[in-house]
C-alpha cells in the first residue's frame, strides 16, 4: 500500500478479490460498473438530465454509452448534418422524461445482447418510456413540443422492439418460442403508429428549425423503415403514400443517405418493386412489362452520389450504396420470378435466372471485400445480404452466408441479424426439401405435392410464416 495526504490506495487488488469480500448484490453492481466505465463519461453537454422521476446510479453510464458508442455508429457520417440520434434525439432526452427513459432502454437494451444482466434496466425504463407516451396520448390537445415528443418516442419505441431480448438466440439449441419472441410484431404496430402521428405532424407544420429538421429526419425513418418492411412481408398500411417531401432530404435525391446507407431514389425505385410485389393484392392489373423493364433499367443506371465530406469512393459508404443497388436488382428478379405469385398471376416479364446469381455472387464478393470498414457502423448492408442468402443456391455461396451472418452477430450490437440468418436457413430447408421431393417424383417414388412457396410473394415470406408469423425487421 501506499499513502500520500492521507488517501490510502491499494495497488495489488484485484476485481477478483471483490468477489471474495462482497456479496452478490455489491458484486453485480461493481460489474456493472466496470462494464460500464469501458464507455467514457458523459460529454459536459450531457451532464444533467430531468429532474422527474427516480434515477438509478447506472443512468449517466448508460447515456454515456449511447452517446459514445451507439450515436457514434448510428450513421455512415457523424455531424451535425448527418447524425439525428446525436444532434436531434439526444438533446430531447435531457429535457423529456419519456425519451430520457427511452434513450436509456435502448443503451441497456443493446448491452444485454452480450450480458443478460442488462434485461431488467431494459425492460424498466422501456416501461416508463412506454407509459410516458400512454400519458401524452391522453392529453386533449398537443403542442408543437408534445407531437415531437411523442414522434421520437414511437420511434424510440420502434427501435427498441427491432433487438434481440435473448442474446442466445444464435444458439441453435434456443427453443422456439425463445425465437418467437425475438421477432415479435410490435415494431410493426410502432411503425402504424408513428404514420398516424407524422400525419398529424404535416397538418401541423412545426415553427422552430429544431422542429423542421426533426420533421425530416422523421418522415425517413418511416420511409425507410416502411419501404424495407414491405420487401419482407405484407404491411397494410390504409391510403399507404410515402411521407417523402423536399424537407425529409438530406441533400439531393442522389445523395448517399448516411443513415439509411442509399440514396433517397434508390428507396423510392425499391418501393417501385415491392408495388409489383404486391399488386395483385392491391387488385392493380395493369402493369405493363416495358414498366418493368424501364424500372431494372433505372435500378441499372441510377446514380449514387457521396454525401459532403465523404470524396474517397472506396469507402464502405459507396460499397454499402451499391450493395443496396444490387439488392434491389435481386428483389425485382424475385418479384418476377415465375414460382411467385406476383409474376404468376400479373404476367410479369421473367429475367435470366444466371443474372440473379451474378447478383448474388457481386453482393457477398462486395461484403466480403469491405466487411472490415462496413461492419464499424450501424448501416450494416444486412438487407442485400438477406436477399442474397435466401437467393443463393450453392453450397459455397451458402457457406459465405453463414460465415458473414456469423461475422455480423459477433458484433452483439444488432438484434435482427441472428433471426435474419434463421429465416435464411429455414428458406433453404424448404428449397432443400422442395427438390428432394422432385428428385423422389422423378423416380416414381412419390406422388407430387403442392409446391408450398408457390402461394407466397417471396420464398422468405413462406419461411416467416413457419417460423411464428414473425415480421422481420431488416434496417
Amino acid at each position: 500500500m501506499a499513502c500520500s495526504d492521507r488517501d490510502w490506495i491499494f495497488l495489488n487488488t484485484t476485481f477478483n478479490d471483490l468477489e471474495i469480500h462482497f456479496d452478490d448484490t455489491l458484486l453485480r453492481q461493481a460489474r456493472l460498473f466496470k462494464t460500464l466505465a469501458e464507455y467514457g463519461s458523459l460529454s459536459p453537454c450531457l451532464s444533467t438530465f430531468p429532474n422527474s422521476g427516480k434515477r438509478s446510479d447506472c443512468d449517466p453510464a448508460l447515456m454515456s454509452y449511447f452517446e459514445n458508442i451507439i450515436c457514434s455508429s448510428s450513421t455512415l457520417v457523424d455531424n451535425a448534418h448527418y447524425n439525428p440520434y446525436r444532434y436531434l434525439i439526444l438533446p430531447m432526452a435531457l429535457e423529456s422524461e419519456g425519451l430520457y427513459h427511452a434513450t436509456l432502454a435502448i443503451a441497456a437494451n443493446t448491452l444485454r445482447l452480450s450480458d443478460s444482466r442488462y434485461r431488467l434496466p431494459a425492460l424498466e425504463h422501456h416501461h416508463r418510456a412506454l407509459s410516458h407516451l400512454r400519458e401524452l396520448l391522453t392529453h386533449d390537445t398537443w403542442g408543437e413540443k408534445e407531437l415531437d415528443e411523442m414522434l421520437g418516442l414511437v420511434l424510440m419505441l420502434c427501435w427498441f422492439d427491432v433487438i434481440i431480448p435473448n442474446s442466445e438466440f444464435s444458439n441453435r439449441h434456443t427453443n422456439e418460442s425463445q425465437i418467437s419472441d425475438n421477432s415479435r410484431p410490435s415494431w410493426v404496430t410502432h411503425l402504424s403508429g408513428f404514420q398516424d402521428l407524422i400525419r398529424t405532424r404535416q397538418e401541423r407544420p412545426g415553427r422552430s428549425l429544431h422542429s423542421q429538421e426533426l420533421s425530416g429526419f422523421f418522415n425517413r425513418y418511416f420511409a425507410f423503415h416502411l419501404v424495407l418492411a414491405r420487401t419482407a412481408f405484407r404491411v397494410d398500411t390504409p391510403s399507404y403514400k410515402l411521407p417523402i417531401s423536399p424537407d425529409s432530404l438530406v441533400e439531393s435525391p442522389d445523395t448517399i443517405d448516411p443513415y439509411m446507407g442509399f440514396s433517397q431514389s434508390l428507396l423510392l425505385l425499391i418501393n417501385q418493386v415491392t408495388e409489383l410485389a404486391w399488386s395483385k393484392d392491391d387488385n392493380q392489373s395493369d402493369i405493363s412489362p416495358s414498366t418493368v423493364h424501364r424500372l431494372k433499367r433505372n435500378l441499372e443506371d441510377i446514380q449514387q452520389r457521396l454525401p459532403n465530406g465523404q470524396i474517397d469512393p472506396t469507402t464502405e459508404c459507396a460499397s454499402i450504396a451499391e450493395a443496396n443497388r444490387l439488392g434491389a436488382l435481386l428483389l425485382l428478379h424475385e418479384t418476377c420470378s415465375p414460382k411467385t405469385a406476383s409474376a404468376s398471376k400479373s404476367g410479369l416479364p421473367a429475367f435470366d435466372p444466371e443474372e440473379k446469381n451474378r447478383f448474388v455472387d457481386k453482393i457477398l464478393n462486395l461484403i466480403l471485400e469491405k466487411k472490415a470498414n462496413m461492419m464499424r457502423t450501424a448501416v450494416l448492408p444486412l438487407w442485400p445480404l438477406f436477399l442474397a442468402g435466401c437467393c443463393a443456391r450453392g453450397d459455397e455461396e451458402r457457406v459465405t452466408v453463414l460465415r458473414l451472418f456469423e461475422e455480423l452477430n459477433g458484433i452483439r450490437r444488432f438484434g435482427n441479424i441472428a433471426p435474419a440468418k434463421e429465416v435464411v436457413e429455414m428458406v433453404w430447408r424448404q428449397r432443400d426439401l422442395l427438390a428432394e421431393d422432385e428428385g423422389k417424383r422423378q423416380r416414381g417414388d412419390s406422388q407430387p405435392r403442392k409446391d408450398p412457396l408457390r402461394g407466397a410473394r417471396f420464398a422468405w415470406e413462406h419461411a416467416m410464416v413457419m417460423l411464428g408469423d414473425w415480421k422481420l425487421s431488416l434496417t
